[in-house]
């Protein structure tokens, strides 16, 4: 009986992922690489800057908030709040890329963006808690 309780509570791992949520994954991860490089260039434009950082921060979080909608079953309300949050990173970190004049980055959230409308598009199988 209490394995029963244990196999309902527990979160197993997804036997599929879905591509929206590794296309968000993947423009997350190349964000986050790109504004870590840019961070630490010494005499980059970019270098050094508090924009930097918080986009830094908001990639490493939009990354880990996709792995998880990507790889684990979780219950459906979190997986709404990880979908909410993720759309409002990819404004804020798109907003952030237009102030500090990264064109390039501005197009790896629009990518983003795709992704998170495929993910959105489809009906994932989650935990109903």
């Amino acid at each position: 009986m209490s394995s029963q309780v244990i196999s309902q509570s527990a979160f197993p791992p997804r036997t599929e992922t879905h591509a929206g949520a590794k296309l968000i994954a993947l423009a997350s991860l190349i964000a986050l690489i790109f504004y870590l490089v840019a961070f630490y260039v010494p005499h980059g434009t970019i270098a050094h800057a508090w924009g930097t950082l918080l986009v830094i921060v908001s990639s490493a979080l939009m990354l880990g908030a996709s792995l998880l909608l990507a790889l684990t079953a979780i219950p459906r309300w979190l997986a709404g709040l990880f979908e909410a949050l993720i759309i409002l990173d990819i404004l804020g970190t798109g907003f952030c890329a237009y102030f500090l004049e990264t064109p390039a980055m501005i197009a790896v959230m629009a990518i983003a963006f795709i992704g998170w409308c495929l993910l959105l598009s489809r009906d994932t199988p989650r935990v109903n808690s």
